[in-house]
C-alpha cells in the first residue's frame, strides 16, 4: 500500500508518499481504506522526534481517518465489511489503510463527508474528555480556552456554549478574534496585545473563573492558576510552548520548562485547585471504555445538529509538506 512515513526527525519537505507493508487486524480491530485522515499539532511534534508515546523511526504518523471497513478481526461484533467509520488510531493513519481498536470507531452519519468525519475524533474528543470528564465544567460556569481559533479550542468553545457557560478565549490575531466571535465568544483576547491574566479577571469584573483548558502550556499554566477560583480545574494539552526545539531556542525554553515543573502540589492542595494532564492517546491506550463513551456522546451532539466540524482547508496527501508547514505556522484555524 501508499502511506507517509517519518523516515527520521527532520523538516515536511522530507515528506513523501511511499510504499509501505500494509496493516491487518488483530483481534477486535477494524481495518479501514482510508479515504480521509486528519492533521494535528502532534503530528509536528512527532515529525520531529519529540513525542515520547511515538513509536521509533521510521513510522506512519496520524490519530484520526474516516474510511470504509475492508476487514474485521476476531470478536468485532459492532462492525462488518462496508461499513463507513470514523475512528482514532493508534498513529499510521497518513496511510491507504489503517487499523483501529473497534472501541475507538464509530460509523459515520450518512449525510457527513469523509473529510468532515476525519475531522472529528482528535479535535472534538480532545475538548469533551477535557471539559466534561477532567474539567468537571457545570452549567453557567465561567471557562477560558487558549488558542480559541485552533481544532481544538472551536470545539471545546461549541460544547461551553451549548452548556450555557460564558466564554472567554485567546487568539493572536485580529482575523481569529473575528472568528471566535463568531461561534459565540462572551470574551476573545488578543494574547499578542493584552496579558490574558489581567483580562481575564478585568473582563469578570475583578473575579476569577471557574475552567481553563491550555494547549500552550510553559509559563502559561502558572497564569492559569492564577485565575481560577477554588475547586476550579486547570486542564493542560499539548504543550505548543515547547514544540521548537532547535538548538538555538533552547535558552527561550529553559523559562517555560521550569514553569512547567515547578508547579506546587501543596498550593493546589492549600488553595482547592486542580490541574488536570491529558493525553487522548493514552486514554485511548488504557482506558478504550470509555474512550466509545466519549465518541458516542460526541456524535450524539452532532446528530443533534449540536456540534458543527470546522475544516480550515482539504488538500491532498501529496501536498502533506505544504500541510504540515501549515499547521506549524499556527496561521491556520480549525481542523
Amino acid at each position: 500500500m501508499k502511506a507517509i512515513p517519518f523516515r527520521r526527525a527532520g523538516d515536511a519537505e522530507a515528506l513523501r508518499v511511499e510504499d509501505w507493508p500494509a496493516p491487518q487486524p488483530a483481534a477486535h480491530e477494524i481495518l479501514i481504506q482510508v479515504k480521509a485522515f486528519g492533521l494535528n499539532f502532534a503530528d509536528i511534534v512527532a515529525r520531529k522526534g519529540q513525542y515520547n508515546d511515538a513509536p521509533k523511526f521510521p513510522f506512519v504518523p496520524g490519530y484520526e481517518v474516516s474510511g470504509i471497513i475492508s476487514e474485521v478481526g476476531a470478536g468485532v461484533k459492532n462492525f462488518k465489511p462496508g461499513d463507513e467509520v470514523l475512528a482514532l488510531t493508534n498513529f499510521f493513519g497518513y496511510a491507504e489503510y489503517a487499523v483501529a481498536d473497534e472501541r475507538a470507531a464509530v460509523k459515520k452519519p450518512k449525510s457527513m463527508s469523509f473529510a468532515e468525519a476525519a475531522s472529528i475524533p482528535v479535535n472534538f474528543l480532545t475538548a469533551y474528555h477535557s471539559l466534561f470528564e477532567t474539567g468537571t465544567l457545570l452549567k453557567n460556569a465561567r471557562v477560558l480556552i487558549h488558542a480559541g481559533a485552533g481544532g481544538v479550542g472551536l470545539a471545546a468553545i461549541q460544547m461551553a456554549k451549548n452548556h450555557g457557560c460564558t466564554v472567554f478565549a485567546t487568539a493572536g490575531s485580529e482575523k481569529k478574534l473575528d472568528l471566535l466571535r463568531e461561534y459565540g465568544v462572551d470574551f476573545p483576547i488578543n494574547y499578542q496585545k493584552d496579558d490574558f491574566e489581567r483580562e481575564v479577571i478585568r473582563l469578570n469584573g475583578g473575579q476569577k473563573i471557574d475552567v481553563v483548558l491550555d494547549s500552550v502550556g510553559g509559563s502559561y499554566f502558572k497564569k492559569d492558576l492564577n485565575i481560577i477560583k477554588p475547586h476550579g480545574r486547570v486542564v493542560g494539552f499539548g504543550a505548543a510552548a515547547l514544540s521548537d526545539r532547535n538548538i538555538f531556542a533552547l535558552p527561550t525554553l529553559i523559562p517555560q520548562v521550569l514553569s512547567m515543573v515547578t508547579l506546587s502540589m501543596i498550593d493546589l492542595m492549600l488553595n482547592s485547585k486542580g490541574f488536570y494532564g491529558v493525553n487522548m492517546l493514552r486514554v485511548a491506550k488504557e482506558n478504550p471504555d470509555l474512550l466509545n463513551h466519549e465518541l458516542g456522546q460526541v456524535m450524539e451532539e452532532f446528530s443533534a445538529k449540536r456540534l458543527n466540524t470546522v475544516i480550515s482547508r482539504q488538500m491532498s496527501w501529496h501536498q502533506i509538506g505544504e500541510a504540515h508547514r501549515l499547521l506549524e505556522s499556527r496561521a491556520s484555524t480549525g481542523k
